[in-house]
């Protein structure tokens, strides 16, 4: 029997993965999926590095989805501690940028302080061609492809922003008390919202969105992928009739209400979601009750089935400053629940 464990760090309010399996090799690999903000590196990755998956060898790969400071902080922190020397392998879009953008989040001192991590070591290797909806990976076993981002994207944060460039010999050639809530969850969600455009959102719009397929166990990680790109990709295999049946969905940024449409998930049969964000740290609320409204309420749904959410932070970090979250009523009747402090799904062993 193999093993198959999904661990989702503590990463604020932002994202930090870990894939823990045995390999077609019969050997243990590891894959990091972001590395949350800055502060992750001590408070999440060095231990569970260390500890928690017992003294991990090797990091086989590091993706890193976008160079949103809360996914790429982590890593950089990681590539500057002793730790280094065990990453094998660094996957993410730099490409070579024209302009530069003045937002506080996406940060290009983040993009390049990564790429000098990369040029000046002998043993780290990163992807040579930029990532895209047409990449495929098969690591040992666990296959993944990518939902996000199309080529119009990748133009877009080209256009956007400006990093260094990887030298060529680094390339990889191929329980709270509870307030009775006054709005109704199918109401909330209906609001409808505009998509922020690709030219506006360029980080966002390029990140990668991962489908990870082990033995019969797939996920959906989808970074802060946009609908506006998730969707045109399903459509080329699935619709409403054919959806792409997988085991878990890690919520897209952080499970902000400005994405996981109702036509994202008529396309996606899944009843086990991940949140990955903290309630304190971040100024959105994230998740927004209208994410967790739509996934609840959406007409394609099997109401006889059991939705369930998976918080990585303990339920007291995310009802402050007035986060909505689900009551217990709420669970009850659309048939659901909220596991928080969760930071460490077994996905089951597979044969």
């Amino acid at each position: 029997m193999k093993k198959f464990n999904l661990h989702v760090l503590q990463a604020m309010s932002g994202d930090s993965l870990l894939l823990s399996y045995l390999g077609n090799d019969n050997k243990e690999h590891n894959i990091l999926i972001d590395g949350g903000k800055p502060n992750t590196f001590q408070k999440s990755i060095k231990n569970i590095v260390k500890n928690i998956v017992k003294n991990i060898d090797i990091l086989d790969y590091i993706f890193v989805t976008h160079i949103d400071n809360d996914h790429i902080g982590g890593i950089n922190k990681l590539l500057g501690s002793s730790y280094q020397n065990k990453i094998k392998n660094i996957f993410f879009n730099s490409g070579q940028f024209s302009s530069k953008n003045s937002s506080t989040m996406i940060s290009e001192s983040d993009g390049n302080t990564l790429i000098d991590f990369i040029n000046k070591s002998d043993s780290l290797k990163s992807n040579k061609k930029e990532i895209t909806i047409d990449t495929k990976f098969d690591i040992f076993g666990l296959k993944i492809s990518f939902l996000s981002p199309t080529y119009e994207g990748l133009y877009h944060f080209c256009n956007s922003y400006k990093l260094d460039k990887i030298k060529d010999e680094a390339l990889i050639s191929d329980t709270e008390e509870e307030d009775e809530p006054t709005e109704i969850l199918s109401e909330l969600a209906r609001i409808k919202f505009a998509e922020t455009s690709l030219k506006l959102d360029p980080s966002n719009g390029a990140s990668l969105a991962m489908l990870i397929e082990y033995k019969e166990k797939s996920i959906l990680l989808l970074g802060d992928a946009k609908d506006s790109v998730l969707i045109p990709s399903l459509r080329q295999k699935y619709s409403e009739k054919n959806r792409l049946v997988v085991d878990y969905i890690k919520l897209s940024h952080h499970g902000s209400k400005f994405h996981t449409t109702t036509a994202f998930l008529s396309l996606v049969k899944c009843n086990n979601f991940i949140i990955s964000t903290d309630g304190k740290n971040n100024k959105n609320k994230h998740p927004n009750i209208e994410t967790l409204a739509r996934v609840l309420c959406h007409d394609y749904r099997d109401k006889s089935e059991k939705i369930y959410f998976y918080f990585n932070y303990p339920k007291k970090e995310y009802i402050k400053n007035g986060r909505r979250l689900l009551t217990k009523k709420e669970e009850i009747d659309y048939n659901c629940e909220c596991i928080y402090g969760c930071t460490l799904l077994q996905l089951g062993k597979v044969i």
